[in-house]
């Protein structure tokens, strides 16, 4: 089967951005655009044999509700149960959705907005892999929208958000309730919002007991296994060790159970170990963490997108929940 032309490859052998690509072929009026460069790329799309995707009055009559999300990739695992929520939830409801990856580059996302208006989407999802202030282009306003693991940095809009603090106070609260006294933590990158509200919820709940050790049971990550081994080296390394740790996922809680392995110490017996947000390999390895609920994030911002009412400047959060396993529980 022959492999469908792209915008990319037009702009590619063109040598010009997709959105000048995407001007061009939409015939957008009013814009600036060398008539060189117009006929360079109308005659390049002619000989690679360019031809747009279907108008939404080619599509399935009794199934023409269609929206579009925007996303910056889909390489990680949190972006694919965002996906299935949306999916999940679009047949349920008959709709159809449209994906677009941009790798957060606002000329993709400009010409990706260019082709969902030329579909004629309803409403568009701008969604984020991992929870970040974000700066849309204008053109988003243009649409009824919903952000989704992402916020503006004045929050106008909707946005819908997973409950991170919430999720930090989970699991601490987890490993006090199982009798941790002396209860560490190791966050991600410290300049991410992930890690900057779990370790809220972190020490929320250890005030409220009155267990917070100070920063010297605090170490930060990369987010990686190696990055999460050396952390919990360093903490097992102290005179008072902990008894439990709060890992901000589940990947560095891998490391941190290698860690204590490789120091002679017994998971859960000497050292309870929570990570964050239930990976696969978490339950082949037995790590207790809480989700990330993607999926549902996805399922309430098209069911949101999809209804009738106004979306208000609002932020709403999505709480994940605890899955306790063998790193928090001590066998009988």
């Amino acid at each position: 089967m022959k492999k469908r032309v792209k915008m990319v490859d037009v702009a590619r052998a063109a040598n010009v951005s997709r959105t000048t690509v995407s001007l061009v072929l939409n015939g957008i009026p009013g814009v600036r655009i060398a008539e060189a460069t117009r006929q360079r790329v109308l005659q390049i799309a002619r000989e690679l044999g360019y031809s747009p995707g279907p108008l939404i009055e080619n599509l399935d009559p009794e199934r023409k509700r269609l929206f579009g999300v925007l996303i910056n990739e889909i390489s990680a695992a949190y972006p694919i149960d965002l996906i299935y929520g949306l999916q999940n939830w679009a047949d349920a409801q008959g709709l159809q959705i449209v994906l677009q990856v941009t790798d957060s580059v606002a000329d993709r996302e400009i010409a990706a907005l260019e082709n969902f208006a030329r579909f004629g989407v309803e409403g568009v999802i701008y969604a984020n892999t991992f929870t970040a202030i974000v700066s849309p282009p204008a053109s988003l306003g243009n649409f009824r929208h919903v952000l989704v693991n992402c916020r503006r940095e004045d929050s106008s809009g909707f946005a819908i958000l997973p409950a991170e603090r919430h999720g930090g106070m989970l699991a601490t609260d987890h490993l006090i309730e199982i009798g941790c006294r002396r209860i560490a933590t190791i966050t991600g990158d410290p300049w991410q919002i992930a890690s900057i509200e779990r370790l809220a919820g972190y020490h929320r709940s250890l005030n409220r007991a009155g267990l917070n050790l100070g920063p010297r049971f605090e170490r930060a990550s990369d987010w990686g296994h190696a990055s999460g081994y050396a952390a919990a080296r360093d903490l097992l390394a102290l005179s008072e060790p902990p008894d439990g740790i709060f890992c901000h996922n589940d990947i560095v809680a891998r490391g941190a159970m290698a860690a204590a392995r490789d120091m002679g110490g017994k998971v859960p017996e000497d050292l309870a170990i929570i990570g964050y947000d239930d990976r696969e390999f978490s339950r082949d390895l037995g790590i207790s963490s809480v989700t990330l609920p993607f999926a549902e994030m996805g399922e309430r911002a098209l069911a949101e997108l999809a209804g009738s009412a106004d979306l208000a400047d609002k932020t709403v959060t999505i709480q994940g929940r605890l899955v306790a396993r063998m790193s928090t529980r001590i066998p009988l």
